[in-house]
């Protein structure tokens, strides 16, 4: 019982860094990234985009290098299902969820595209160093895309702005407190990613659960906080564009950025994921499609479906 509370507890610790981390680091990067001459829009579509994936992204490189790579792919995996299910089902609860027909005829079938290219690279159970390469320059495209279509946003202009100058704070602070904090949300993310990795495997160790299982569920979890959280803010500012949008976006970046920057760093075998799980992230992004394509978007009862099916879907990958 002692170990299984210590490991518990490691796992909390592990989410609390990761979500102290990860502010941190948008918060000093948007500080810098605004005194050298950035603007809120690019900002908002580069520095804070990338930087609510970096739980994703230090918790999946950090079990890639101690050779844990199922929890790496497994990671991307749980968190899209989670962004799509469970965020938009959370919004849904909330406050009905809306948004425009660029949303369901843009921004989803991208996602299907992306996630349909994972399904495709984890066939032969291995995603390389050379497409960690091909991944990450579609991620550059990406970025550069949504750069464009920021600036003629007025909806998501006024959103990014209104989030650049909250992570910014006082104008007027000298460069030593970010930069402070942006070491120190480095040091955040690093340690929290080995306490939840850790964690995660020890308290789960008498299940014999595989890797993969591990990170679609509580390491899954434990990353998409940041996620969960703007986009909820979102939704409840009456910007359904943003919350659906930041859900799609940081779903792509998982795949494109987080899966591909680690597997250029180290190739990520990939025996516990399969097509199966590519189909899973396919369907996941279809039925988020079909949803928010209905007149009335995203209601409570639709709300309430999701986190059920979201439920469902830990629990299944738990047995």
């Amino acid at each position: 019982m002692l170990e299984l509370s210590l490991s518990l507890l490691l796992v909390l610790i592990g989410c609390a860094l990761l979500y102290i981390g990860g502010d941190m680091l948008v918060s000093a990067s948007t500080f810098i990234a605004n005194r050298v001459g950035m603007s809120p829009i690019a900002i908002g579509a580069t520095v804070v985009a990338i930087g609510t994936s970096a739980p994703e992204f230090s918790v999946s490189l950090d079990a890639a290098l101690a050779n844990h790579a199922g929890i790496s792919v497994g990671n991307v995996v749980g968190s899209n299902v989670c962004n799509i299910i469970l965020v938009l089902g959370l919004c849904g609860l909330f406050q009905p969820l809306r948004a425009s027909a660029e949303i369901y005829k843009v921004d989803f079938p991208i996602l299907i595209l992306v996630s349909a290219l994972f399904a495709w690279m984890v066939g032969d159970e291995l995603i390389s160093r050379t497409e960690g390469i091909f991944l990450t320059l579609g991620l550059v495209l990406y970025v550069v895309w949504n750069l464009r279509r920021a600036a003629g946003d007025d909806q998501a202009s006024e959103f990014l702005t209104e989030e650049v100058k909250e992570a910014i704070g006082e104008g007027n602070q000298p460069w030593a407190k970010p930069l402070i904090r942006a070491v120190g949300g480095v040091l955040c993310l690093g340690f929290g990613a080995k306490f939840l990795v850790d964690g995660s495997l020890q308290t789960l160790a008498p299940f014999n659960l595989s890797e993969a299982a591990i990170g679609v569920t509580v390491v899954a979890l434990g990353t998409s906080v940041p996620e969960i959280g703007t986009s909820i803010i979102a939704a409840q500012k009456g910007h359904g564009d943003l919350a659906v949008g930041n859900a799609i976006g940081s779903s792509v970046f998982n795949i494109l950025g987080v899966l591909g920057a680690t597997a250029i760093v180290t190739p990520l075998t990939a025996t516990d994921v399969g097509l199966m799980d590519g189909a899973i992230l396919i369907a996941t992004s279809c039925v988020g499609l079909v949803l928010i394509a209905r007149p009335a978007g995203i209601g409570r009862l639709q709300g309430v479906i999701l986190v059920g099916t979201y439920s469902l879907y830990l629990i299944s990958a738990l047995l």
